[in-house]
């Protein structure tokens, strides 16, 4: 097992593609924190821009930053898999912390620091999260009425996370002993931090919520992890019907995450959630309205009434032939 140090060294893991237009920028807020032992692991997905030269020149003025390269490396497609492959490693090397940094956001100097003192330093495992402040492509803060589209969200409860994950890997911090857990991150994992998210509530390790905000996410239209208009209830009802069938594929690839979840950590989880679960994967092969039944006695839902309302119209809409009878 790691041991504990004053100051323990931190993992910082980074997945790339093709991000020349901002990585620079989160790569300088890294090396400035005001916390300086860390390591930062950078595995870049084959990028077709200049995204591997700036990493590698990085690299060669910093020694803390560190190229990830293995033997599936032109196997790997996606962001998940690529902060699997990141995670593998440092739950291999026994990282006693871990985070993740996405390529187009921007640290606060003392984003580090603020974390290591604020995470549970027992050696159960244990997960911290911060807030952030959406800023706009050129890292200007947006107005405040933007950031109060997005609630600060408490974590979310098991029966609500099975639906939808509200916390960023981006603003996490775990320690040695959940990584252990979450490592073998499968492809049907919809993100590496719904999957982290849903570990950790699955097996009740410890969760603090840090409200301060530590970082800069940044919006622009390829963000992986998000947007802050997918919070803002008309946008939810638009897509309810422009893009019913993309919305059918996203609560498909989620169920298929759930089933592998299940097999996977299924002598882990703790009995009450092993329970919900199980039932909810079975409800959803039969009748459409005992699976909504089901949802409202055990209270899976999401954050929001809206939100609940257009995952049920999806769900149910959802045929055995689309979801559970290809598992």
């Amino acid at each position: 097992m790691p041991n504990f140090m004053n100051e323990p060294l931190i993992y910082i893991l980074l997945a790339c593609y093709n991000g020349e237009k901002y990585i620079e920028k989160q790569l300088d807020s890294i090396v400035a924190q005001s916390y300086t032992n860390w390591v930062l692991l950078i595995r870049d997905d084959n990028s077709s821009d200049s995204t591997l030269e700036i990493i590698e020149s990085f690299n060669e003025k910093d020694k803390r930053v560190r190229i990830i390269q293995d033997k599936i490396q032109s196997e790997v497609k996606g962001a998940c898999q690529n902060f699997a492959r990141l995670l593998d490693v440092a739950v291999l090397e026994e990282a006693t912390f871990i985070m993740f940094a996405d390529q187009d956001d921007y640290w606060f100097s003392d984003k580090i620091e603020k974390m290591i003192s604020a995470i549970d330093k027992d050696l159960v495992p244990a997960m911290l999260y911060s807030d952030f402040l959406y800023a706009d492509d050129n890292l200007k803060e947006l107005p405040k009425n933007i950031q109060n589209i997005r609630e600060t969200f408490s974590f979310p409860s098991f029966n609500s996370l099975i639906v939808q994950n509200t916390v960023y890997g981006c603003t996490m911090m775990i320690n040695y002993a959940l990584a252990q857990k979450c490592v073998m991150i499968p492809r049907e994992a919809e993100n590496h931090d719904y999957w982290i998210a849903l570990v950790a509530s699955g097996i009740g390790a410890n969760i603090r919520h840090l409200e301060i905000p530590l970082m800069l996410y940044r919006q622009h239209g390829n963000n992986v992890s998000g947007n802050y208009h997918d919070h803002h209830y008309v946008s939810r009802f638009k897509r309810l019907f422009t893009n019913w069938e993309g919305l059918k594929k996203v609560e498909c690839r989620r169920i298929k995450m759930l089933v592998a979840f299940l097999e996977q950590l299924n002598n882990e989880l703790l009995p009450d959630n092993l329970k919900l679960l199980t039932g909810y994967l079975e409800e959803l092969k039969g009748n459409k309205i005992a699976f909504v039944r089901y949802c409202v006695k055990n209270k899976i839902k999401r954050h929001s009434f809206m939100s609940t309302i257009v995952f049920y119209l999806v769900l149910i809409n959802v045929s055995k032939r689309d979801t559970i009878n290809k598992l």
